[in-house]
């Protein structure tokens, strides 16, 4: 038998029962979907996070108390159980004086109510050195930024002025912050560009509701009788030698929180943890699928075992034509690499729209790449293959004398 006849034959057998076909395809369908769904909203995930990373400075040191160690095996034993480091001006001298070191800028954040015209809402308020704050004073949308003389006057992200209050805040505007049991009313001066927001961040996490003061206001607000920053954002002259600085910037606080725990990384390394993190998620999600086309597989089997069955009498005729053990055996496994072929495009159209749909209406990254279309439609081949082989043996094997006896 050649290959066109083989293909005919194989054409008028799914033809004469439809159904059946249907339902041992149905299994190959939704596994394979499962899998190019699932590698596509992993791949977008992945893609979605490097694309938000990629705004960052990811060169920029951030250096702050505690242990700041990103995920990863081993990071539970990375961390140090000591108390955090409480940063003084001290510590900034120390900063400033580590070879490389470009700028070095101190924070203290904290979260407050605001109040403007009766109305309360809740925001990020962060008290900084006005004159290191070099990248916040090119973001003013409105008014200016801080001066090193301002005391009672604040700078306000672009939500906190066009969205927590029912009227928009502009620059001369007063409000009152509220910190624990204590309260000081600030003059706007400056209201900030919106910022782009990143979808994998907490609610807390909005830059456009962030609010800047300076470090006296901050300490009074705060009414503490010993003020500590709360980080540091260290700029290096040179980017390739970030490792090296951290190394020494380690080294340098050493002298002065022996028994305190501080941290410093870039944003370079929580990508790095986020990137395998989202990596072994992806492949995850495509072993999910991966089981489901198992399943589907074994369903093939169980089919194409009834066929062998229900054509015993068909095989011995062919036989008895002329047949060699090789063309049955190709028939069967063509018959179940084409079911395979035509159940995985089914599964990688249905694949491809649900992937969409889930990036359109539930607000989740979705990426259809190549690699995700050729794993589905290799799976679906090669599961639908090597379920046949043991159907295709057995119809091979048959006596074409017993195979016309059966009934």
């Amino acid at each position: 038998m050649n290959l066109p006849d083989i293909l005919e034959f194989i054409a008028v057998g799914f033809r004469a029962d439809r159904f059946k076909t249907l339902m041992s395809s149905l299994g190959i369908i939704i596994g394979v979907m499962a899998i190019v769904v699932m590698l596509s909203v992993g791949e977008g995930l992945y893609s979605g996070v490097s694309s938000q990373f990629s705004t960052l400075n990811l060169d920029m040191i951030r250096v702050m108390p505690g242990s700041a160690h990103f995920g990863g095996p081993g990071a539970d034993q990375n961390r140090n159980p000591a108390e955090p480091a409480k940063f003084t001006e001290k510590d900034t001298k120390v900063l400033e004086n580590v070879v490389g070191v470009k700028n070095v800028a101190p924070e203290t954040s904290a979260n407050v109510v605001v109040s403007f015209r009766s109305t309360n809402a809740s925001a990020s308020l962060t008290g900084v050195d006005p004159d290191k704050e070099e990248t916040l004073k090119g973001d003013v949308a409105e008014g200016r930024f801080l001066t090193g003389s301002d005391y009672k006057s604040i700078v306000i992200g672009n939500g906190v002025s066009q969205e927590l209050f029912r009227m928009k805040v502009t620059p001369g505007n007063k409000i009152r912050l509220y910190l624990k049991d204590r309260y000081m009313d600030f003059k706007v001066v400056g209201v900030l560009k919106e910022a782009e927001q990143t979808s994998f961040g907490s609610p807390g996490s909005n830059e456009n509701n962030q609010m800047y003061i300076t470090h006296k206001a901050m300490k009074e607000l705060m009414g503490e009788d010993n003020y500590y920053y709360g980080s540091f954002q260290v700029i290096v002259y040179d980017p390739e030698q970030v490792e090296s600085i951290i190394e020494k910037i380690k080294n340098d606080l050493l002298r002065y929180h022996k028994n305190e725990a501080y941290d410093a990384t870039t944003a370079r390394d929580m990508l790095a943890s986020l990137m395998s993190i989202l990596s072994m998620i992806k492949y995850a999600l495509a072993g999910i699928g991966a089981i489901s086309l198992l399943v589907g597989g074994i369903g093939i089997a169980n089919v194409m075992m009834l066929t062998v069955k229900e054509r015993i009498r068909e095989i011995g005729v062919m036989k008895a034509l002329g047949a060699t053990t090789r063309d049955i055996r190709t028939q069967y496994l063509l018959e179940a690499g084409v079911l395979g072929v035509v159940s995985s495009v089914i599964g990688i159209a249905l694949g491809v729209t649900v992937s969409y749909l889930i990036g359109s209406l539930a607000s989740l990254p979705s990426a259809i790449t190549a690699q995700s279309i050729l794993l589905g439609l290799l799976f679906g081949v090669v599961t639908t293959t090597i379920a046949g082989v043991y159907p295709a043996n057995k119809a091979a094997k048959l006596d074409p004398i017993e195979a016309l006896r059966a009934e």
